[in-house]
């Protein structure tokens, strides 16, 4: 019959819990129960075994062999002269008379041979040799250990951040404590030590009544102690007792509990844990063996490699600093469905996790992974991944913070990060020395690993534009700095080109701002100066390609405010048209804003800062390849929208003709070039009155140009006349400010 076992005592987080229930399901399947699987349940770990709970409890405090686990390579590891408490400690777990604890006296005992006549712990090359060494003669038992605490490559060993350099982290010694955890909890060793004192108290020949009454006293103390490890292992596995804490060094498994200042009532606090808490987790450890893997180029070296540990990425999460120091980063599997021990030590033994990028690659940053659980890169039967980070906090202690949990599903969104792989990675390449890259182009690549980690670990529309907006800052910052760009010439720095239309659809929240900044830099034009983007920054775009250029005469976005520079766009556009020998400046466009639009940024109803965001990083995207597409909203004319505009649009249209239905033939309405300057300086009549003698010399006969608009408008009432409309608006425009064909022409 099988049980049910639900761990209320192992969660997802702190790191402890997580590996405590890797623990108990390695013994348990290894030394209890092979048939036994196991799965996550919310935040609890629950088996599926034939064992109950209690028998779960005694196999593990009276029959559970403990891993060997030693580091005769550390300081303070009991086998060197100076480890005079740590000896003790060692030399009192190979005098218990306890089977289990067999493979365990063999292991020390096999430690202290490759140890030999040392008298300090080895440093660097000689180091190397004993891991060499220890690998050779170990037993099975323990060579487990040394694949989860270090792992050989071709120059230098590798140690995974888990267990800090080798068993040791800084002067927190992982195998000794372990020890230290084993006696204050097996009963063996609780019985061992009271025996030990019992013979003392023989020794000092007292009088068989007193002897009588410190046997009894011994006895109840020993019962005592087993009962509290009961309890401790209860609470531990179940969350059912209150278990009574010892005071004793953590590591960095367990932050909460790693005392300090400002950790308890006082100014600061001690060190406490539940010894079974640390045995357990460290039991699980073993599971995350290290392995060396080659890469696929030809020559390439090897390198160390962790199960679901990358190099840190400073992005994801609340407390993210760059200054913050972290060692490295690790995403742990949760699985919904019951597995086999077999089947969840394949997942940390060969799983790896890879996403396509520019090309399928090893994620190696927790960026990288971040896309690879987006992508579904991972092996099949994991739903989620709790990420920890290994951050350095009071100094120079490492603890295993959480950083959030990623769920495991498909986020089409993400997908959209491989256009811009190449010139991610040449930035990130660009800005790799710190010291030497300005600040500025280090926030900007921060800004989009940070917003392209959310749209991994979200996949909302907020985050792809967030994303968008990064891109274009960072643009932004390589085109005002040609001489990073020179610096950095071997790389090429290249603008970033090609983004599909597809951005635009994912980005779209219907909002004013997108509509307008949409409108606006899918503006096209001839030849390589004509596209929107050309006036923003100084680039050459020659279908797909865009390349620098030194002929920036077209880039006139300065510091100035947003509709200040939209209105130098298209006085720029103008002068550029009148010395091409045109008749209009070229005004094309793939998509439209609405007049309910035009009416918001009128009324001054839009976010302008937002807007030019948008604008920058719009204008990265292709639309010479996109598809034309009306606004979604209706082309009636909204009640407040100016009459003014209205009036001055006509003038603004692309290829500079009037097609309403009301004429048989469209009307070509010639430019005049002066009215752009007129607005800019706020001499708003003198436009209105040069538009109504143009469309008169046109033949089209306005109703009025007596609006009042204030002066302060005119810049804004330029820059709307930048922005494309759709042939439903103009008609309606035309319709609302001009008189009627009347039938007789």
């Amino acid at each position: 019959m099988l049980h049910d076992i639900v761990l209320n005592g192992c969660a997802p987080t702190p790191l402890i819990h997580y590996l405590k229930a890797l623990g108990i399901f390695r013994l348990v399947a290894e030394q209890c129960d092979p048939q036994v699987r196991a799965v996550w349940r919310g935040d609890a770990f629950m088996l599926e075994t034939a064992k109950t709970p209690d028998e779960l409890v005694a196999f593990l405090l009276y029959d559970y062999s403990p891993t060997p686990v030693v580091a005769p390579w550390n300081g303070s590891s009991g086998f060197y002269p100076k480890d005079k408490n740590q000896r003790v400690m060692l030399e009192a777990l190979c005098h218990i008379p306890a089977l289990r604890l067999d493979n365990y006296r063999d292991t020390i005992a096999t430690a202290r041979e490759i140890v030999g006549e040392r008298t300090e712990q080895p440093k660097e090359e000689e180091k190397k040799k004993m891991l060499l060494h220890a690998r050779r003669i170990f037993s099975d038992h323990a060579v487990q250990w040394l694949d989860a605490v270090y792992v050989l490559g071709e120059s230098t060993p590798g140690y995974p951040p888990l267990l800090g350099s080798g068993g040791n982290d800084g002067h927190f010694e992982f195998t000794i404590n372990f020890v230290a955890r084993l006696l204050s909890v097996l009963p063996e060793a609780i019985r061992q030590e009271v025996d030990e004192q019992w013979q003392q108290h023989v020794q000092r020949r007292l009088t068989e009544a007193r002897l009588a009454h410190l046997r009894k006293q011994l006895t109840q103390q020993s019962e005592e102690q087993i009962k509290q490890s009961t309890y401790q292992l209860r609470a531990a596995l179940f969350r059912d007792c209150i278990a009574t804490l010892e005071s004793a060094t953590i590591g960095q498994f367990y932050p909460a509990g790693a005392g300090g200042v400002n950790a308890s009532e006082g100014v600061s606090g001690g060190s406490f844990v539940n010894p079974w808490d640390f045995i357990l987790a460290i039991e699980g450890t073993m599971l995350l063996a290290s392995a060396t893997v080659r890469q696929l180029a030809a020559g390439a070296r090897s390198w160390a490699s962790f199960p679901f540990t990358t190099r840190n990425s400073i992005v994801g999460y609340g407390t993210a600093s760059a200054n913050e120091k972290m060692r490295a980063e690790m995403w742990l599997p949760l699985w919904l469905r019951p597995a086999s021990f077999a089947e969840v030590a394949h997942i940390f033994s060969e799983g790896r996790v890879q996403f396509s990028g520019a090309q399928k690659r090893i994620a190696r940053t927790g960026f990288d992974f971040a896309r690879a659980v987006a992508e579904l890169g991972v092996d099949r039967g994991i739903d989620a991944f709790q990420r920890y980070g290994f951050i350095e906090r009071y100094g120079r202690t490492n603890f295993a913070v959480p950083l959030g949990r990623f769920a495991v599903r498909e986020r089409p969104q993400a997908t959209l990060l491989y256009e811009f792989d190449r010139w991610f990675e040449t930035l990130r390449r660009a800005t790799s020395d710190e010291k030497r890259t300005p600040p500025r182009f280090i926030r900007a690549l921060t800004h989009i690993e940070e917003a392209s980690f959310q749209l991994c670990a979200r996949g909302q529309r907020v985050d792809s534009q967030a994303t968008l907006i990064a891109l274009g800052a960072a643009e932004t910052e390589l085109a005002r700095s040609p001489r990073f760009r020179e610096e950095h010439k071997g790389l090429v720095l290249r603008p970033l080109a090609g983004l599909s239309e597809r951005w635009a659809t994912e980005c779209d929240d219907q909002s004013f701002e997108f509509e307008l900044a949409a409108a606006l830099t899918s503006i096209a034009g001839e030849g390589q100066r004509g596209a929107f983007r050309t006036h923003l920054e100084p680039v050459a775009i020659t279908g797909a390609q865009v390349t620098w250029t030194n002929d920036d005469t077209s880039t006139i976005w300065g510091t100035g405010t947003l509709t200040d520079n939209i209105a130098a766009v298209l006085y720029r556009r103008s002068i550029d048209a009148r010395a091409a020998g045109g008749p209009h400046p070229e005004l094309t466009s793939r998509r439209y804003a609405s007049l309910d639009t035009i009416d918001a940024f009128l009324r001054r109803e839009t976010d302008d800062e937002r807007l030019e965001a948008l604008l920058r990083g719009l204008a990265l995207i292709n639309w010479s390849r996109s598809s034309i597409r009306l606004p979604r909203t209706s082309s009636l004319v909204p009640p407040t929208l100016p009459r003014a505009y209205a009036l001055l649009k006509l003038l603004f249209l692309p290829h500079g003709e009037l097609k309403d239905n009301t004429r048989t033939e469209p009307v070509t309405i010639r430019h005049e070039p002066m009215i752009v300057p007129l607005l800019r300086a706020g001499r708003v009549t003198e436009a209105l009155e040069l538009a109504d003698r143009r469309l008169r010399i046109c033949g089209l006969m306005p109703l009025t140009c007596q609006f009042h608009v204030a002066s302060d408008e005119g810049v804004r009432l330029a820059a709307s006349l930048l922005i494309p409309i759709a042939t439903p608006a103009i008609n309606a425009l035309a319709a609302l400010i001009l008189r009627p064909v009347s039938p007789e022409m």
